[in-house]
């Protein structure tokens, strides 16, 4: 279950408010007071509901009705089966999705009164309801009152063949909807909080994504929040790939309590029967991650609270950076909202932590949603990433296209920077590929250092907020630039080379001669990576490695695009780190490779 959008009405400074998220990372960028933080916070009220509290104070000035309302909009599988009363069905078949195909949960507080209680707060879902059932939806109605509304349909059950119960609503709820034919529909709102309602919300509650939010404020108190919240979900992640063993202990431990407590009840009737009468067993218990505590202790006993914020922050970063390497074994969606990751970090490590969070971010079932002031990290995003809160006509919204890379370069004071040579590749995991082989060969370095010289490489293709400032700004200019693109099998950029080769000042392009830098990896370290056998590639040099990896590898049972991009990721990073000459060599790439860093120091030097 992924979470597709977040949706305001009458929070604090939104009125009417609606923003979408990537399945993967998602950077918020605005001025400031402009409402970043607030999206967080309306996300902790909707998931954890206990950690903050929603208040009269939040209701908008500029509300028109005495009501906040909280609404996410979830990506489901659509035939995934929840129960529902007794018997599994699907919310599809249920018709308890949206319009859209998504499941819609509405969170709504009156603000009629002084102050908000619990019982200000009611809880629905959006669907698109049959309009014949749209006063009264079937999942709203008891037994008594659904047989009502069967009977209708009784004989048409009958003649279908169908066999139903009369005493379980799920049965008799599908039987009415697959006899009818429904034409038109209507958005409705169902309550769930209603007792009949109650095991629909249990029941998909359970899959609800689990939400972690870290803030940049701190409390200056032995509970502070800024280091002991990624200790708590240290904790509540843990016991979460437990919990349904923790959960049978507690009902054999509830029914055994159960069991003696009647046992009590039964001996106390034979001395005072009236007062027996009013006695049940009741069991109560707290939450598991109430339970544990999770802490790290230093040698010289410094409380982590009383260390300086730049220590507290860099164990953050690195809980962040440890959970990239870690592997989520729970199948539920994780999300992780941060805001301003950056506070109290040297430039350095904010590369480190957006890698981190990237790195978490693409991997399956994790989302990750970040605010941030800072150029550094804004920078090293995807344009595709990026969301930018602006106010427009008075309203805060959300702006898109070009109007949104300009803004956001505008509001955190981006500017282009180009160096004396221009390197342009196809995509970051070419940029990535070519610093790591020239940062870990020494060959290469000697003909000339990437990294210590002034060279830019810009991947012409997506790639970050930065990139496209310096395509933006590069498309203008005169600036030298040595292209260097996979060849690929559909020769896609062959024409684009000869453009740049006809140009007038000294700009070159270059096709490599294999497929694609995947190709320049060695076959043992694909086989080391991936436990895969290489021995049975017959044509290296335009084999599509990133396939092969994916498809032979038994690390990656599901096979998508995205998964294809991740095993690329690790090839031109991970697997490029270790490349030598002599493994360049036993795959007859090294004097190509040698040739590309020889002429990028023949453009530089002229």
């Amino acid at each position: 279950m992924l979470l597709r959008s977040l949706i305001l009405k009458n929070f604090r400074g939104y009125q009417n408010f609606k923003i979408d998220f990537d399945d993967n990372l998602n950077v918020i960028v605005g001025k400031n007071d402009i409402g970043k933080s607030t999206i967080l916070e309306a996300l902790e009220i909707f998931f954890n509901s206990d950690k903050i509290k929603t208040e009269i104070e939040d209701l908008c000035a500029k509300a028109t009705t005495k009501e906040i309302v909280i609404s996410a909009v979830f990506e489901v599988e659509q035939s995934k089966k929840y129960t529902i009363d007794t018997i599994p069905t699907s919310l599809t078949d249920e018709y308890l999705l949206n319009k859209d195909g998504m499941l819609e949960i509405q969170k709504r507080w009156d603000c009629s009164k002084d102050k908000l209680t619990a019982a200000s707060l009611k809880q629905y879902i959006c669907a698109n309801y049959p309009s014949t059932f749209a006063d009264t939806p079937l999942i709203c109605l008891n037994n008594t009152n659904l047989k009502k509304v069967y009977k209708n349909y009784k004989d048409q059950v009958n003649a279908g063949g169908l066999i139903v119960r009369e005493t379980t609503n799920s049965e008799m709820r599908q039987a009415i909807y697959q006899v009818s034919t429904f034409e038109e529909f209507k958005e409705i709102t169902i309550p769930i909080d209603k007792i009949d309602g109650n095991d629909v919300w249990s029941s998909i509650s359970l899959d609800l994504p689990l939400f972690f939010l870290f803030q940049s404020d701190r409390a200056n108190k032995d509970t502070d929040k800024e280091v002991q919240d990624p200790l708590k979900a240290i904790t509540k992640t843990a016991i979460d790939e437990v919990v349904d063993k923790l959960e049978a202990v507690k009902k054999q431990i509830e029914d055994s309590a159960k069991k003696i407590g009647e046992a009590t009840i039964q001996k106390l009737a034979e001395m005072n029967p009236e007062l027996a009468k009013v006695l049940h067993p009741n069991i109560s218990n707290k939450a598991w991650d109430s339970l544990f505590t999770f802490s790290f202790v230093g040698d010289d006993n410094i409380p982590m609270n009383k260390r300086g914020s730049g220590v507290r922050r860099m164990i953050l970063l690195n809980y962040f950076r440890a959970e990239a390497e870690r592997q989520n074994t729970k199948n539920k969606t994780i999300i992780y909202a941060i805001e301003e990751p950056e506070t109290a970090q040297h430039p350095n490590h904010q590369q480190l932590l957006i890698e981190a969070l990237t790195e978490i971010a693409n991997k399956d079932k994790h989302q990750v949603i970040i605010t941030t002031h800072s150029p550094e990290v804004a920078k090293l995003c995807r344009e595709e990433n990026l969301i930018l809160i602006d106010k427009v006509d008075g309203s805060t919204q959300i702006v898109s296209g070009d109007l949104k890379l300009k803004g956001i370069a505008n509001t955190l004071g981006i500017i282009p920077y180009l160096s004396r040579l221009v390197v342009c590749v196809e995509g970051e995991n070419d940029r990535k590929f070519l610093l790591n082989i020239n940062r870990n060969v020494p060959e290469l370095k000697e003909i000339i250092d990437l990294n210590s010289e002034n060279i830019s490489i810009i991947p012409m293709s997506g790639s970050s907020l930065k990139n496209w400032i310096d395509r933006d700004y590069l498309s203008g200019s005169n600036v030298v630039e040595f292209h260097l693109y996979d060849r690929d099998k559909d020769d896609k950029y062959r024409e684009h080379i000869s453009r740049v080769n006809k140009k007038d000042n000294g700009s070159i392009g270059v096709l490599t001669s294999k497929l694609e830098m995947e190709n320049y990896i060695s076959h043992c370290l694909y086989e080391e990576e991936f436990g895969i056998d290489c021995s049975t590639i017959n044509d290296w040099d335009n084999e599509d490695m990133g396939q092969y990896a994916m498809n032979k590898s038994s690390k990656f049972p599901e096979k998508s695009g995205k998964t294809e991009n991740i095993v690329k990721q690790i090839i031109c990073g991970k697997l490029s780190k270790k490349m030598s000459k002599e493994r360049f060599e036993k795959i007859n790439a090294f004097d190509e490779v040698v040739g590309w860093f020889q002429q990028m120091r023949k453009m530089y030097e002229n």
